[in-house]
């Protein structure tokens, strides 16, 4: 402890780092901020940067990473490494690990407490495995649905996006992140990274200052509130400045404006783009001097970073109070995360020689952490659309055989079915239902891994509900997700002819979206249309319902579906759980409860369809599509059925600081027990820049059973209503906003009253 007086867990952690910054050289302050992939160096390189004194490695594992660590807690001070995993939607790229469903699917619960389940067991695994840090969640806003990246956001709306995420933050690091189950969050990424040109990703997000401030900006300071303590930097310029060379962004926002002591790092070889793709400099040194300048604390796979900043030091070409200040963050944080302090957090052994490996290997995917997956997915399914065939609803279904098996609806309001048809690309595609971001893709790929999970398509949990309820199952593929197949789609259609209801699973697949997979057209692949469509002749013949399941990433172009279908049901990447889950509902042990996080296109070419849109002269529309989207923000409908009246606010003045509480009654006038999600919208009337039809500034969600009525009550701080200036100052203007309340963004959706800001 003499030698080493920064170990002593009794001192203040701002104590702590400058005794140890004290001790270290420059050499060792520049190798702290250098992060090294295990996926593109040999051991050996690996090793070598361990003994110089990385101060992080990402996409390691198991024993790699228990090696690693121990070299590097062999060096002269001992810093630990800290080491950093993609863990998206769970510790997905560990096989073996939980899949939850996607962010965008989980967005569709509007549950905060529920991301933050998936926050704590995600948590819980990564920390199992000798890992500190999540490069999640992901701040970033779905607007052009071209973009691959969609299904790692919250969806399109920044209030909702700040909520889940923040959520997903306090999974994570819960009260005290040096617990040894919890781990370090990453905001990501920072920032507008998914407004880039074209909705191709990393180009030159073309976003005035005071659109960044009042679009872009507010979840992630919602993060920094939070104690999010890493932030990662976008790839793409903001207006011509990449974001790991925006000093205005970094420092005077993010760091002196918000606070944020934490540290950033720059995403997958930043700096080197600096250099090869937005030619900001011509060498390492210019391109390190640019991004230490402008405020990234640790550098992500650019390795050359290391001896450039030598370099740099030697000629007094840097300021070497930015090194002491971004070496002082990494610090702080691996303080704050226990690394110097907790044993488990710094795994040295091997798993065959350490006696807690058996255990922490029990950890993934164990029966606690599968309830908690199951509970997602089922919440994050969205029935679009019911319409009745022969007298009643399509869904749900019951078998003849369902007497004692539980039912959310009364006997005999189901539609009973002897046999149904399971047809589709999709009904039996685990990567489609997984997406992006596992051990299929990461950290390098391979699709043709096995899950060491047991996975359950949409063909195996309707398999499942069936057999328990005496429904027998015909299966077929139908169509391939990219080939046309006019004989495969007749010998599905024939099958379809012996069913009493159809289930077809179309949607997207695994190399059709996630980063780098960005499209031009949104249109279904392949045959899937033809397939559908050919399906419902059949089912309209015979008066039995066509149901449409989605396995996507992200929203595409289903107008074609739609109109073809019965009933319509989104799951989005539902996950390891996601076929039980979706099962469970179309066979009526469950509600429905989801709600889109994001607006679905009538066709590509209508991007953008997000409900927050600035009004326009013709209104927004184009001459040949019509103006409102197929779905909107916040839709989602259920077994029975809300009616909303009475809104009332608890003052009808309020000044700019006050909070209004704004009240509802939900009556349940159908014939089930359900959740609602009651949403509340804000317009601001008459303003001096254009604004929104309409924001998103509250929502809960409030359980009723059949024939029950609640009132219901959001705050509305009055400072949420501010409107960003074009010289980027946040102001409540004084005048008269329309508040509304209701199902979802549609006015038809919603109520309203005035409130008056003085």
């Amino acid at each position: 402890m003499t030698n080493k007086p920064w170990l002593d867990s009794t001192l203040p952690v701002e104590n702590r780092v400058a005794l140890l910054m004290e001790a270290m050289t420059t050499d060792e302050k520049i190798a702290q901020m250098v992060q090294i992939s295990y996926s593109i160096v040999t051991p050996d390189e690996a090793d070598e940067w361990a003994r110089k004194g990385a101060g992080s490695f990402l996409h390691i594992l198991g024993n790699n990473s228990r090696r690693i660590q121990r070299l590097a807690t062999e060096t002269r001070l001992g810093i630990p490494v800290i080491f950093g995993i993609d863990a998206i939607h769970g510790h997905a790229i560990h096989n073996g690990a939980t899949v939850f469903p996607s962010q965008l699917a989980l967005a569709c619960s509007w549950n905060p407490e529920l991301a933050e389940k998936m926050g704590e067991v995600t948590a819980r695994e990564v920390a199992a495995e000798g890992l500190h840090w999540a490069f999640s969640p992901v701040f970033c806003l779905a607007r052009d649905l071209r973009w691959g990246r969609v299904d790692e956001t919250f969806g399109e709306d920044p209030f909702l996006a700040g909520k889940l995420g923040c959520a997903v933050v306090r999974g994570y690091q819960g009260d005290n992140p040096a617990d040894d189950e919890r781990i370090i969050a990453c905001a990501k990424h920072y920032i507008a990274y998914g407004e880039s040109t074209g909705g191709r990703d990393s180009y030159d997000s073309s976003v005035s200052m005071r659109t960044v401030r009042d679009i872009f900006l507010p979840p992630f300071a919602e993060a920094a509130r939070a104690g999010c303590l890493t932030f990662m930097a976008g790839y793409e310029p903001i207006d011509r400045v990449p974001c790991s060379a925006h000093k205005k962004l970094l420092r005077d926002v993010l760091k002196d404006e918000l606070g944020f002591s934490g540290f950033v790092v720059t995403d997958w070889s930043n700096l080197t783009s600096l250099i090869e793709r937005h030619h900001l400099a011509d060498n390492y040194e210019d391109g390190s001097r640019i991004a230490i300048e402008a405020g990234n604390d640790m550098i992500m796979t650019s390795p050359e970073f290391y001896e450039a900043t030598r370099a740099l030091i030697e000629k007094t070409a840097v300021d070497p109070t930015l090194i002491d200040d971004a070496v002082a963050r990494i610090l702080r944080v691996k303080f704050i995360a226990g690394l110097f302090d907790v044993p488990s957090k710094v795994k040295t052994l091997t798993l065959e020689s350490d006696p807690d490996a058996k255990a922490a290997e029990a950890v993934f995917n164990c029966e606690a952490h599968q309830k908690i997956n199951y509970e997602s997915a089922l919440a994050s399914m969205v029935l679009l659309k019911n319409d009745e065939v022969g007298g009643k609803p399509a869904l749900p279904v019951r078998g003849p055989a369902a007497s004692g098996v539980p039912s959310v609806l009364p006997d005999g309001n189901a539609r009973v079915v002897k046999t149904i048809a399971v047809i589709g690309p999709n009904a039996d595609s685990v990567r489609a239902q997984f997406g992006d971001w596992t051990f299929f893709t990461h950290p390098v790929p391979h699709l043709d891994a096995i899950p060491e999970l047991h996975v359950t398509t949409m063909l195996e949990g309707l398999q499942e509900a069936a057999a328990e309820q005496g429904v027998r199952v015909l299966y077929d593929k139908g169509c391939d997700i990219f080939d046309p197949a006019e004989e495969t789609i007749g010998r599905a259609c024939r099958l379809a002819k012996k069913a009493d209801a159809v289930f077809v699973c179309v949607g997207d697949t695994l190399v059709q979206t996630g980063e780098t997979h960005d499209r031009a057209d949104l249109a279904l692949s392949g045959a899937q249309d033809t397939l559908v469509e050919a399906l419902s002749a059949v089912c309209a013949k015979r008066k039995t319902p066509l149901v449409s399941i989605l396995v996507n990433g992200k929203p595409l172009e289903f107008e074609r579906v739609v109109g073809a279908s019965d009933a319509v049901f989104e799951t989005f990447n539902s996950g390891t759980l996601g076929g039980r889950a979706a099962a469970d509902i179309l066979f009526g042990k469950a509600a429905p409860q989801g709600r889109l996080p994001v607006s679905f296109p009538r066709t590509t070419g209508q991007l953008p369809v997000y409900y927050n849109q600035i009004p326009g002269w013709h209104e927004g529309s184009y001459f040949d599509c019509e103006s409102t989207p197929l779905f909107a923000f916040g839709e989602g409908i259920t077994y029975t059925w809300f009616e909303y009246s009475d809104l009332r606010l608890s003052a009808s003045t309020v000044s700019p600081e006050d909070t209004v509480q704004v009240s509802v009654t939900v009556t349940n006038t159908g014939a089930c027990a359900a959740t609602e999600t009651v949403q509340l919208y804000a317009t601001d009337h008459v303003a001096s820049i254009v604004t929104p039809v309409r924001e998103l500034k509250g929502f809960t969600k409030v359980h009723l059973e059949r024939g029950e009525t609640k009132t219901v009550t959001i705050d509305l701080p009055v400072e949420s209503l501010a409107i960003v200036t074009p010289d980027e100052k946040r102001v409540v203007e004084p005048g008269t906003f329309s508040i509304q309340v209701g199902h979802d963004s549609r006015p038809d959706s919603l109520l309203s009253t005035v409130l008056t800001v003085q």
